[in-house]
């Protein structure tokens, strides 16, 4: 398995048994800063680190070049599919999903486990009325990832699953990295830099 995910998995639960154990706040283990990659994976830095976002970008470019472009992309969907794949059929199902949401990130879709859910963020300047009026900030609630990621996917290894039987396949997820690569490369370039890349809500209200 992908050890990010193993070592976010253990990491927040207590010594003994995973499955039996209760969850530990990342909070609790010095984590205050989250991100959610694009393809879900949860990266997780402490106070005065550079947000986690620069950790992800240098994981995903893979030959070090200072940019990730789509190969190093899909890859990182890849790896990150085949870590939660634990029985290996190319299928992530129920229990496998189940896995990711409840242990790899608890925290993100079940906040209320440790008091951290997300109110609402302000979002940019919305105009209102006429070009003369003043423009007013509106709030926006976020659900599960939306506020931790580049895109603002409430579960993207969910967000996937394109035929909605329940199951996601890795081509699927390899589909799925394909659209958000395309989304993420405004400029069409084929690659992305760390530069460019938007702010997640949670980063930009900081």
């Amino acid at each position: 398995m992908r050890p990010a995910v193993l070592l976010l998995a253990g990491a927040l639960v207590v010594a003994g048994e995973a499955a039996a154990q209760p969850l530990q706040s990342p909070k609790a283990a010095g984590y205050t800063q989250l991100f959610m990659s694009p393809c879900g994976e949860p990266y997780r830095a402490k106070a005065g680190e550079p947000y986690p976002v620069a950790l992800w970008f240098k994981q995903t470019d893979a030959n070090h070049d200072g940019v990730v472009d789509k190969a190093e992309f899909r890859a990182d969907h890849a790896g990150f599919f085949d870590a939660l794949d634990t029985d290996a059929n190319g299928v992530l199902d129920g229990p496998e999903v189940s896995f990711y949401e409840n242990r790899v990130a608890p925290d993100v879709f079940h906040p209320e486990m440790f008091g951290m859910a997300i109110g609402p963020i302000l979002a940019q300047y919305q105009p209102q009325g006429g070009i003369n009026e003043p423009k007013r900030r509106q709030p926006r609630e976020y659900v599960g990832a939306a506020a931790y990621g580049l895109l603002a996917e409430a579960e993207p290894v969910r967000a996937a699953d394109t035929d909605l039987n329940g199951r996601v396949s890795k081509q699927e997820f390899q589909e799925a990295a394909d659209r958000r690569f395309a989304r993420l490369d405004k400029n069409g370039d084929g690659k992305l830099e760390l530069a460019e890349l938007p702010k997640t809500a949670v980063q930009a209200q900081r």
